[in-house]
């Protein structure tokens, strides 16, 4: 056997992790041995025998964790940056256990208009992206009276679904009216179509306020027509209490940005990147939190958006430690339970997405995208104040697709196209 093909049969080799805490639906854990090669092939709390000899790894009782998912991000912006900014931001991720993002791009000089756009999105992303990757479109409403067409045809093809904004921070994205939005719903009635939602009532204000986000979250949800809908950042405890109201009759979901729970918790170390009333909200959004009432916790890694503060993204650099930190202040200080971190950061998007089961958990046939955590071990960081942080447990490998990681290394992401509807509705396992 040759060098190469002795690297080659390494690589495809199966291989089996034993004695692998695994995080149950309770606080305990169970101890098992995981047999994988791309995809996870068997969990068993019994010995597993193969017929091929795999690669035996034995974590010797720490704990295996699915890999994070994050469901929006703006990496990028301009062309001609556009692979180094991939690569600086997805190595971040990959570090920091973030196996899978969805890039949203509303601030990018080349929107995802259709299906042309989509395939040159994709081949762009091959060999700069060290996670898997998603991709939503946008809508060319210029593109009159075919932008419904466009917007059902990327829908069709895998994108994560189709985002929407008002008012837009990109001239090279016109916002829809809400009339517009109306009448973008009733063209694909019969579809079930996931849209995003970022931006406020300029009606009700001309600069953004909590007040008017939720007037224009009101207002869309007068026109939608059954459609998923998904806000990317919610950072007001009346938005979210509003949203959590209808999320049963209407099929609306949110996210909370990582750093405005980080400034919240810990307002010294992170201070804060844009306003928000958690604070004064501190005891009912706490319960919101411990009794599995936030969707979704996300980075909104991105460029600081000139146009408003609701539109702006956090440094790709915090995605390094920003898994690791929710287990620690979440999980071990605070004692949130694992099951519901791991929803807020796994399950949860991965169902967003309509990824799931193939991501965001850990069990046969899904994607064996694994973090390996160590709770004898704390991690120092450096927190945006420059104090120096310890962390509770440390991540001692990341894996994607089966392979562990190593952001030294060539990329290894690749384009992940959505599977399923992500409707709640038609979900038992859903969230609610």
């Amino acid at each position: 056997m040759s060098m190469q093909e002795a690297r080659l049969w390494h690589t495809k080799r199966m291989k089996l992790f034993t004695n692998a805490s695994l995080p149950t639906g309770s606080s305990a854990f169970k101890r098992v041995n995981i047999l994988f090669d791309e995809k996870i092939i068997k969990i068993s709390t019994d010995e597993i025998i193969t017929e091929d000899e795999p690669e035996i790894i034995d974590l010797k009782g720490k704990i295996l964790l699915p890999g994070a998912i994050d469901i929006h991000s703006h990496i990028i912006s301009q062309d001609d940056s556009l692979k180094e900014d991939l690569k600086k931001a997805t190595k971040s991720a990959i570090i920091g256990g973030w196996t899978c993002l969805s890039e949203l791009s509303y601030h990018t000089s080349s929107p995802i208009f259709s299906i042309a756009d989509l395939k040159k999105r994709i081949s762009q992303l091959t060999s700069n992206i060290y996670c898997d990757m998603a991709l939503w479109g946008h809508v060319d409403v210029t593109d009159y009276p075919y932008y419904a067409e466009s917007a059902q045809e990327l829908w069709s093809q895998g994108a994560s679904g189709i985002c929407i904004m008002q008012p837009s921070p990109n001239d090279n994205i016109e916002a829809l009216s809400f009339d517009e939005i109306m009448d973008l719903f009733m063209d694909i009635y019969e579809s079930d179509t996931c849209f995003a939602f970022q931006g406020y009532d300029l009606d009700s204000s001309p600069e953004f306020s909590f007040e008017a986000q939720l007037e224009a979250i009101k207002k869309l949800l007068r026109r939608m027509q059954e459609n998923p809908i998904h806000i990317p950042r919610v950072s007001s405890y009346p938005v979210i209490e509003f949203i959590n109201s209808i999320s049963k009759r209407s099929d609306i979901s949110f996210a909370l940005n990582i750093s405005d729970l980080m400034h919240l918790l810990a307002p010294e170390d992170f201070p804060p990147l844009w306003e928000t009333d958690l604070a004064e909200n501190y005891d009912l959004f706490y319960e919101l939190l411990r009794t599995n009432k936030i969707y979704i916790l996300s980075n909104s890694t991105g460029i600081i958006s000139e146009y408003s503060e609701i539109f702006s993204g956090t440094p790709a650099q915090m995605m390094e430690y920003s898994y690791l930190w929710l287990l620690s202040e979440l999980w071990k200080k605070r004692k949130i339970p694992l099951a519901t971190c791991l929803k807020m950061t796994s399950e949860n998007p991965a169902k967003r997405l309509g990824i799931y089961p193939q991501k965001g958990r850990i069990d046969a046939g899904s994607d064996a995208d694994f973090v390996v955590y160590n709770p004898e071990i704390n991690t120092a960081i450096t927190s945006p104040a420059g104090r120096t942080l310890e962390l509770s447990g440390s991540f001692e490998s990341v894996w994607l697709r089966g392979k562990k990681q190593d952001p030294d290394s060539a990329p290894e992401g690749t384009y992940l196209t959505r599977t399923k509807s992500p409707k709640r509705r038609h979900n038992k396992s859903s969230w609610i």
